[in-house]
């Protein structure tokens, strides 16, 4: 009797929202939370300083980075790209385990982020503007399937 249509995961209450320098205490490691707003407002970094890991999530991977969804933005990712590459520059980032495809280093975190930047000009952005428009479109149109 399941159904994929009907299926729905049920909202959670959060216990806590995290914040710009919280840091999350997992015993043996100490994560600190980074806000990189961009791909969505809230997007985070999660910093293993100690061991100079960088928990990427969605904020850079090794891939095409989608800043054209209806709740991203571009200045907000030019400027967590120019957090990424600082951190780069002071030492502070080895290794990136991102939330998607493969991890990678220091250098490439770097590239990544440089060349997001120096694309992230007027064509980009007309270009963002009518790919977050189809993505909002078929967004609702989706949900109204949904809830029908």
């Amino acid at each position: 009797g399941w159904s994929a249509r009907q299926f729905r995961v049920p909202p959670v209450r959060p216990s806590r929202l995290l914040q710009e320098g919280d840091v999350i205490n997992l015993g043996d490691r100490q994560l600190t939370v980074m806000h990189m707003p961009g791909h969505s407002r809230g997007s985070i970094c999660l910093h293993d300083k100690d061991r100079k890991i960088l928990f990427s999530g969605d904020v850079v991977y090794d891939g095409s980075m989608i800043d054209w969804l209806p709740y991203s933005r571009i200045s907000d990712y030019v400027a967590s790209c120019q957090r990424l590459m600082e951190l780069v520059d002071r030492g502070l980032v080895e290794k990136v385990l991102p939330g998607h495809f493969n991890m990678f280093g220091a250098e490439r975190l770097y590239r990544l982020a440089s060349d997001y930047i120096s694309q992230a000009g007027v064509c980009h952005k007309i270009s963002t503007c009518a790919m977050r428009s189809i993505a909002s479109i078929a967004l609702r149109v989706a949900n109204s399937r949904i809830t029908s």
